[in-house]
């Protein structure tokens, strides 16, 4: 919601996003990992709305989980994650996020040839 008032031209609510910062950090937190339903998506917004560094913590924490556990959907799955961790090697020169990115996309095209063959 924060992402969609900014790109808009509502506002960029400060207060808002400080809360949601507030809440990544809350212990216990268990947060999906999908670019549409959780970390990454969380990760972008938090670039465009001006925090780098609070968007590189979310999507470093989120690198973690193991891609196997994670479907191959863009919503929440490798593929949303994948397209994610591409744009932020290119935003911060990373090799490992796009090594990242490289092992996922592999992950996603040799499921979709069992798929096929299946």
């Amino acid at each position: 919601m924060l992402w969609a008032l900014h790109v808009s031209g509502a506002g960029d609510h400060p207060e808002r996003v400080d809360w949601l910062i507030h809440r990544l950090h809350q212990p216990g937190r268990d947060l999906p990992t999908g670019f549409y339903d959780g970390a990454h998506g969380i990760a972008h917004a938090l670039w465009v709305l001006g925090r780098p560094d609070e968007a590189v913590e979310l999507v470093d924490r989120a690198r973690a989980v193991d891609p196997d556990r994670l479907g191959s959907s863009l919503y929440g799955g490798l593929s949303g994650i994948g397209l994610n961790l591409l744009s932020f090697a290119d935003r911060c020169d990373s090799a490992a996020y796009r090594d990242k990115a490289d092992q996922i996309a592999a992950t996603v095209r040799r499921r979709l040839e069992e798929r096929l063959r299946t």
